[in-house]
């Protein structure tokens, strides 16, 4: 198999470059990465397939005294709550004794103390009363995973696919989000570099599991004072295990690069240590990583075990060395396209086209023995064909069989 030197090498070879010079280095290490890519996108390749699986994360109520609410104050707290300690995730819902309403929360100001997006709404002045914060929703995936993917779990004693929902059929179902029990759906929003985001407004440190990452570049991208802001955090100087600190208080943080390559992994947190924001891998200048979201309905009522298969995103090539992911039949067709690309780019008309055309070739025959066809991953629903449209929660089930619309009630 090819390293990615072996290739730049003959890629150069190909469309006659100076080999013996570093003029065109650059240009063809940014080609064979970009080449890469688009083969990857290509198809759902065999050697890409990956399986994890998660926790769930059920309704939390630690607490050794009682909550103090007061009337229309979005602030509460709960004695002998920990809910920095036991990452208790901003977006989560709560309900609170004397109020009818489910409420969100948006801050975690502190192990006891929380802020709600609306004012509680209980007629009190002030209550000590009890709380429940439901079961978490929203779940990361591993770093780069791809959008093919399903999920499923053995609940009921036996392998239960999941189905795919999108959110536009899933709000016009009249669903109900408070609803707790085992999942039965699953939806996908959001894809960032954020494992887990700010849950107040906090300065931002960084640190290395390699003492000899010092002074490495770590750029942050998120929301200071309501406006969109940047801040360039360098790792101690002296020994990179040492956390070192940022000046700006970050309400919420957005994107995390680095500007350099590390030999250890780069851990970025914040609220003492109390939020894991992002870990960027060893090596890896572009620190591009990425991570999927995703939303279970119902909200877990107990800690549930769900698994996922999913097709994972190359990795870009960094060090001479490297080797790609993909395995060595993709190498010719990894060469033939950067070739072609690059007497594209020097206007040599007949040479693009042969090396495209070799190329498609290739592609052709990769896909008779590397690729699968699959017809069970998520795909766009036409309207009112949601599962959860003719108000079922269950493949064999006709009528809900829970919760506050119990019966044949068919959400339209």
């Amino acid at each position: 198999m090819f390293t990615y030197y072996d290739i730049q090498q003959e890629i150069k070879r190909r469309a006659t470059r100076d080999q013996s010079g570093t003029q065109f280095d650059t240009a063809v290490k940014n080609v064979i990465n970009s080449s890469l890519f688009r083969i990857n996108r290509e198809a759902p390749w065999r050697v890409m397939r990956r399986r994890t699986s998660f926790k769930t994360k059920s309704a939390y109520t630690t607490g050794t005294g009682a909550g103090v609410f007061v009337a229309n104050r979005s602030t509460i707290s709960v004695i002998g709550a920990t809910f920095l300690t036991d990452g208790i995730k901003i977006g989560r819902r709560i309900k609170l004794s004397g109020d009818a309403d489910y409420h969100t929360i948006r801050q975690v100001n502190a192990e006891t103390s929380l802020r709600i997006e609306e004012s509680y709404g209980g007629t009190a002045s002030t209550i000590a009363g009890t709380y429940s914060i439901l079961g978490q929703e929203e779940y990361n995936l591993p770093i780069q995973a791809g959008h093919r993917l399903f999920m499923w779990h053995e609940e009921w004693g036996f392998p239960y696919k999941m189905e795919y929902i999108t959110d536009q059929s899933f709000f016009e179902s009249g669903a109900y989000n408070t609803e707790e029990n085992i999942p039965t759906h699953y939806r996908m929003w959001g894809e960032d570099m954020i494992i887990d985001q700010l849950r107040t407004a906090s300065v931002i440190r960084v640190y290395s599991s390699a003492s000899t990452d010092t002074s490495i570049q770590i750029c942050v991208f998120g929301m200071v004072a309501g406006f969109p802001d940047y801040e360039i955090i360098t790792t101690d100087a002296t020994n990179g295990t040492t956390a070192a600190s940022g000046s700006k208080s970050f309400q919420s943080v957005e994107r995390v690069v680095k500007y350099s390559s590390s030999t250890g992994r780069i851990t970025v947190d914040a609220n003492s240590a109390n939020t894991l924001v992002s870990v960027l891998p060893v090596g890896d200048t572009t620190a591009g990583v990425m991570y999927r979201k995703v939303q279970l309905y119902p909200l877990p009522s107990s800690v549930f075990d769900m698994n996922v298969q999913y097709y994972k995103d190359v990795y870009r090539l960094v060090n001479d060395n490297d080797v790609h992911e993909l395995g060595q039949d993709f190498d010719e067709a990894i060469i033939l396209l950067s070739v072609s690309k690059l007497k594209g780019e020097a206007e040599i008309v007949d040479g693009t086209k042969t090396f495209y055309s070799m190329w498609q070739d290739e592609m052709s025959n990769l896909k008779k023995i590397n690729a699968e066809k699959i017809d069970y991953f998520p795909h766009q629903e036409r309207p009112r064909q949601s599962v959860l449209s003719s108000g079922q929660v269950h493949r064999y089930l006709n009528a809900r069989q829970i919760g506050s619309q119990y019966g044949g009630k068919a959400y339209f």
